[in-house]
């Protein structure tokens, strides 16, 4: 199986910009909190230390135990941060690491089992070697009573705002990406949905994964098929991360039936794909040069391709679409070969709207003209006419060369389709995709 990482790594999805939140606000709470309230507010459930999108605890004992001696000898401990949901419980935004190692100390355990005993001390090393339980009272109350600096952002914060500030407070070794992010700032219904969906098997297979990416980025795909599929190309405006940020915050508290409805389409796309193109879904194939003629499929996944032909397979009737599936496939390898335009705009600024209409508008238009002519004279040749011709002699009409692999092979009419030519296994002819788009346009 190909390397999964390096497939999403290159994705196009992870885009660094700024937004732009003029005129909004954000309403936070700060407070002094005693450990042992957060502690408490920790064991009822009202302050969630680890939702998912939190890296998991990475302190080792000694940093853990520094922090421990921070607060018995007085030493401020660096602000916390928590943002409030709809049920007005709290997340731990900033801080998840501070507040595991002081509730692992009390609770004498961290969460993967190792006992919790102060180790590496600097300066209370008479205390070495002790549990919270083995401290004198009067230690375990100053632990218990040591202030933390606390801001809470409220629920009626601007959803935006609070991701942008979110994002800049997040400084550690490891950046939460905007999906990781999006996962704290828009908790709910939609965003629950969008995560089992990335558990869909066929869609794993497509990624090439046998589990839901570490870093949610097959979450932000689905978001990106979610977001087209409920606001549709044509109202999509740039920046990319802006477009999703608000399908997030319209749809948090998505109803069942619209629940149902993308998720049955996301199925459908992704079953479509699958049939179409198999392990090659969602990757770039090129033409050869003059050099080397033969064509080749790209190793990495193109969020841009995922964009349009998730889009276009889910709002088409499924048995059309499966009876045209060769026709449809020739018609992609035709765009993503031939099409300067087209190829233009799965790889260059990919995220302006320029780009973003032009391929949803050509790759619509070849499906709109295929299902068109769904009973009518067809422009491609059928997949079986393909394989026979192959089979029959894989020598290019035009070059001599032999062609290597069927995809990169194009049947062409002898008489031209313009000119009336028919499409029938007699007319048919097979040519390298790059000789026939670097051919003569007077050769016949």
């Amino acid at each position: 199986m190909e390397n999964s990482e390096d497939l999403l790594a290159h994705a196009g999805i992870e885009e660094d910009y700024e937004g732009t939140y003029t005129g909004k606000k954000i309403f936070p709470a700060p407070s002094d909190t005693p450990v042992k309230t957060l502690y408490d507010s920790y064991k009822d459930g009202s302050l969630i230390l680890q939702p998912e999108f939190q890296r998991y605890y990475v302190w080792d004992i000694k940093k853990a135990t520094q922090l421990i001696e921070s607060a018995l000898l007085d030493i401020p401990i660096p602000t916390i941060y928590t943002s409030e949901d709809a049920s007005g419980n709290e997340i731990v935004i900033d801080g998840q690491q501070r507040l595991s190692s002081f509730f692992s100390f009390i609770d004498g355990r961290f969460a993967d089992g190792r006992i919790f005993k102060l180790t590496g001390l600097n300066a209370l090393t008479q205390l070495e070697g002790k549990s919270y339980g083995e401290l004198e009272t009067f230690n375990q109350k100053k632990i218990q009573k040591h202030p933390m600096r606390k801001i809470m952002f409220k629920k009626e914060s601007d959803p935006g705002l609070k991701y942008e500030i979110f994002r800049r407070l997040n400084s550690g070794a490891v950046q939460l990406n905007h999906q990781e992010l999006r996962n704290c700032v828009f908790r709910g219904r939609y965003n629950d949905l969008l995560k089992e969906l990335a558990k869909n098997k066929d869609y794993l297979k497509l990624l090439g994964r046998d589990k839901p990416h570490s870093r949610m980025i097959d979450v932000e795909l689905i978001l990106r098929f979610a977001a087209f599929y409920h606001s549709t190309y044509m109202n999509y405006d740039p920046p990319m991360k802006i477009f999703l940020d608000k399908d997030m915050d319209t749809f948090k508290d998505i109803t069942n039936d619209r629940a149902k409805d993308l998720e049955n389409d996301f199925k459908k796309a992704v079953s479509i794909a699958m049939s179409m193109f198999g392990e090659n879904a969602f990757k770039r194939f090129t033409a050869g040069n003059e050099n080397e003629r033969n064509g080749e499929w790209g190793k990495t996944f193109n969020a841009s391709l995922f964009d349009i032909v998730m889009f276009a397979f889910s709002k088409n009737e499924k048995n059309t679409l499966m009876r045209n599936l060769d026709r449809i496939k020739e018609s992609l390898l035709f765009l993503m070969t031939e099409d300067q335009e087209f190829i233009s705009a799965i790889e260059i600024s990919t995220s302006s709207k320029k780009a973003v209409k032009t391929r949803f508008e050509k790759f619509r238009k070849e499906i709109d003209d295929i299902i068109g002519r769904d009973s009518a004279q067809p422009r491609l040749f059928t997949k079986e006419v393909k394989e026979a011709l192959y089979r029959q002699d894989k020598t290019c009409k035009l070059c001599g060369n032999e062609i290597a692999s069927i995809d990169d092979a194009h049947v062409d009419h002898i008489e031209p389709y313009w000119k009336g030519g028919q499409t029938i296994p007699e007319n048919a002819r097979l040519l390298h995709r790059y000789c026939n788009v670097s051919r003569p346009r007077n050769d016949s």
